[in-house]
């Protein structure tokens, strides 16, 4: 009977145990056994023993000594009050008489310790200190998960890994990962990282470049007293990921090219406009594979994945060399040049590119992105002149609009070129009208949103300019057509003017000399 009433009082006590301090044994730290564990259940089992020993000598004794056993494995433990053993008891909770341990254990003499217990801690602490050991270890659980996952999401720093949407936000965007261990971890895509083409909604999985994570931070002052942020060891962490990086699109080549993998193939630099363009330098270490082939692959599916992935991205993949002049040409597709026209100074890191007229906006770009990708690959500021065939019939006192690039900006330079305009003459001539509808473009059809509400799907429209748009350029065009103008003195611009008229029909006879009368 007694055994019976000893065991369930043992069963009563750990079920007692597991309901004040569950979280040891369900916490998935200890439920992954992929994990090595053992030092964190110490870590629990020493805060254990460290939060017990405290509050009992709250509330129980100050001077009171106790014995631990704690079985990590199960997250059970059982704890004894070390009795001194004198001929006389003065202190109750602390002491225990000789006569009364004869009964119990003949060994043990005066000045011995003797463990009673194990104890129900119910019975020996208060209620609010059983709460607070319980929040202690919960606690301290939830900070060593916290600082597992940190631990795991450390090591795919400068990885790309595929999240699923979570949470759209305004400035952001949530992603759900789960870790190999079975962690869920959010990942934050701020909108700085996205490409503009980038369609969450439509897109519910995407790959991710995970850039770096930010611990939460607090504010600490210093001896001088000046307040600083520090990152909070325990504290909560955010993971930052990017679609924009340039390390991005280089994983992404590394994924796709097993070469580059087992270092037969080394990319010697990127440049990109996300979203747009993007310039990638291969270099080889074996003379059997061909870097730009191997990195297209067969009939481009190596590179038409990564391309898919970008959305659509233009990437021109080059051959890296050491000569700057043979370099600068190639990273200036799809520009056609000859490296024999390009002079680059190795000191000063600039570079001058004589190219054909019909070539200049190839190598300019739209937006200007294609030379300054090429400058960002190559490392030189290029420069870009009008290289005519024929001198004799170049006019001397004209001026190559390229010349306007600091001033008007490669984007609008591109556009001039691209309707023809590629002189300062032929910019005058053509005056501030012609010049906006260069700006402005042919027209272009706009969309209209097949999934909105309360609207059947149609046909493309052609977009409208606003009035403000539409004030906007016609300023830009006459701003560019006075600074080109100021170029030239009033002498030059009357023979441009006079060159501009049509020839005039030979004079005929005055109607009063002619001797016929005029009605």
């Amino acid at each position: 009977m007694a055994r019976k009433k000893a065991k369930a009082e043992t069963v009563d006590r750990k079920a007692q145990i597991a309901s004040a301090f569950g979280e040891i044994e369900q916490s998935k730290i200890f439920l992954d056994k992929r994990t090595e564990s053992a030092a964190v259940k110490m870590d629990i089992a020493d805060l254990l023993k460290d939060i017990i020993q405290k509050q009992l000598r709250k509330d129980y004794d100050p001077e009171v000594e106790a014995n631990i056993f704690i079985n990590p494995e199960r997250g059970d433990f059982e704890v004894y009050i070390l009795k001194k053993i004198v001929d006389e008891v003065d202190l109750e909770t602390i002491e225990i008489s000789i006569d009364e341990i004869r009964r119990i254990d003949d060994s043990l003499e005066v000045g011995d310790y003797y463990e009673e217990g194990p104890i129900r801690l119910e019975d020996y602490l208060s209620r609010k200190s059983i709460q607070i050991i319980k929040q202690s270890v919960q606690k301290k659980v939830r900070d060593l998960e916290r600082q597992v996952v940190y631990e795991e999401c450390l090591e795919k720093v400068g990885e790309v890994v595929a999240g699923e949407v979570y949470q759209v936000r305004p400035h952001e965007v949530i992603f759900s990962y789960n870790t190999t261990k079975d962690h869920r971890v959010e990942l934050v895509l701020p909108k700085s990282e996205m490409m503009k083409k980038d369609n969450p909604r439509r897109n519910p999985r995407m790959k991710l470049y995970v850039k770096r994570i930010e611990r939460e931070k607090v504010k600490v002052r210093q001896e001088d007293g000046t307040v600083v942020e520090k990152e909070k060891p325990d504290g909560g962490m955010k993971v930052i990921v990017s679609r924009v990086d340039d390390r991005f699109l280089y994983k992404l080549f590394e994924s796709e090219v097993p070469e580059i993998l087992d270092g037969l193939i080394v990319i010697k630099g990127i440049s990109r406009v996300p979203g747009e363009r993007a310039k990638v330098a291969v270099e080889s270490t074996s003379s059997r594979i061909d870097p730009v082939g191997a990195s297209v692959g067969y009939r481009g599916k190596r590179i038409q994945s990564i391309v898919k992935e970008l959305n659509n991205e233009n990437i021109d993949v080059i051959y890296y060399t050491d000569e700057p002049q043979i370099f600068i040409a190639r990273a200036l597709q799809p520009a056609k040049i000859d490296p024999m026209t390009v002079h680059a100074d190795m000191k000063t890191h600039k570079a001058r590119v004589m190219l054909k007229p019909d070539q200049i906006k190839y190598a300019i770009g739209k937006n200007g992105n294609n030379i300054h990708l090429a400058e960002r690959l190559t490392g030189y500021e290029i420069d870009v002149y009008r290289d005519v065939i024929d001198k004799s019939l170049e006019d001397p006192n004209d001026i190559d609009i390229i010349e306007f690039r600091e001033e008007f900006g490669d984007d609008m330079i591109y556009q001039l070129l691209d309707a023809g305009l590629d002189t300062a003459k032929k910019v005058i001539a053509a005056g501030a009208e012609d010049i906006e509808q260069a700006l402005i473009g042919p027209p272009r059809n706009e969309e209209i949103p097949v999934f909105s509400k309360g609207r059947k799907p149609s046909r493309p429209r052609e977009r409208k300019l606003s009035d403000d748009e539409k004030r906007y350029w016609k300023k830009i065009a006459e701003n560019i057509y006075r600074t080109v103008k100021d170029q030239f003195n009033e002498a030059d611009l009357q023979d441009m003017t006079e060159e501009a008229l049509p020839d005039e029909p030979e004079e005929t006879q005055d109607a009063e000399g002619s001797g016929d009368e005029v009605q």
